[in-house]
């Protein structure tokens, strides 16, 4: 079992920038997604439009730009003076997309000229990479990760590996756009548990029952939907409702390789929320490129 503790600092997604508000979208089931204009083809013999989710403010920008625009408003935003001030940080790691040839999106170069046009002070040392495993970064890491992929040409390559959302068709992945900035320090006043092995022995290993509250941060199809339900069968004792899990990526959107950071996020909306105070843990599932079973609690330090 592998472990951190997190604080959730800031995102920008399309349900807007505020805990209280991602809580409140994700709970109440509100959908941000619309199909697109162009179709896209999902099988030998369908074209169909793919449903997505944007934010609005960045309609019409090309996925670079996107991404930029995301970035500069998380580095505005995070207060990185006062956690430097107060040695709550080292290190500044980018989790950044890649363009099809597995080049950076956004450069090092552009990397470098954003930071100093928002960090007034001396640049902590920084990173990017496109994914990494959390658990392995040290503590006093700022995460900043920000990804856009709701593109034709990233949703149309997407659909060759999985299956994509599109209008009047089966369950799918919805793809969005999202940017996430959390802080890994041991102060953290959230701590996630991994798990190891299949899935039904995570699920032992964490004591799950049936009564806890589920988010489900992967890739929906109606193949994981019976796979999920095979694996919980266990989980319940008779009379009980089937688990309902609250849907990070249908209510707004996968979000790539910000997708970790933004479960977290969610994670923490739930925990850190007055209406749900009696709350005590939350479990977030990933079902890409694993089956991850991921127990977030508030910490006890």
């Amino acid at each position: 079992m592998k472990q951190l503790t997190f604080d959730s600092l800031y995102h920008i997604n399309a349900a807007g920038c505020t805990s209280s508000s991602l809580y409140t979208a994700v709970a109440n089931k509100m959908l941000f997604s619309k199909p697109s204009k162009a179709l896209i083809r999902c099988d030998i013999s369908l074209d169909a439009p793919y449903i997505f989710v944007e934010i609005d403010e960045l309609a019409q920008l090309d996925r670079v730009t996107r991404c930029l625009l995301m970035l500069s408003h998380l580095l505005e935003q995070v207060d990185i003076a006062t956690l430097r001030q107060t040695n709550r940080i080292s290190q500044i790691v980018f989790l950044l997309p890649v363009d099809e040839i597995e080049q950076p999106l956004i450069s090092d170069e552009t990397l470098a000229e954003l930071l100093q046009e928002c960090i007034a002070e001396q640049i902590p040392a920084y990173s990017q990479m496109p994914t990494c495993d959390l658990t392995t970064i040290n503590n006093d890491t700022l995460v900043i990760a920000v990804d856009s992929c709701n593109s034709y040409q990233y949703v149309s390559e997407q659909a060759k590996r999985c299956t994509v959302q599109v209008l009047n068709g089966p369950p799918g992945v919805i793809y969005g756009e999202g940017g996430y900035a959390l802080l890994i320090h041991p102060q953290g006043k959230l701590t996630a548990q991994l798990y190891d092995g299949q899935m039904t022995a995570q699920l032992a290993q964490a004591n799950c029952t049936s009564q806890d509250r589920y988010l489900f941060a992967g890739e929906q199809s109606l193949t994981w939907q019976k796979k999920w339900f095979a694996y919980t069968q266990k989980l319940y004792k008779k009379g009980q409702p089937l688990i309902e899990c609250a849907e990070l990526a249908t209510t707004i959107g996968h979000q790539g390789n910000a997708n970790s950071l933004a479960a977290l996020t969610l994670a923490q909306s739930y925990l850190c929320n007055p209406l749900t105070r009696s709350l005590e843990l939350v479990f977030a599932i990933f079902n890409a490129p694993n089956e991850q079973l991921v127990k977030i609690s508030r910490s006890e330090k």
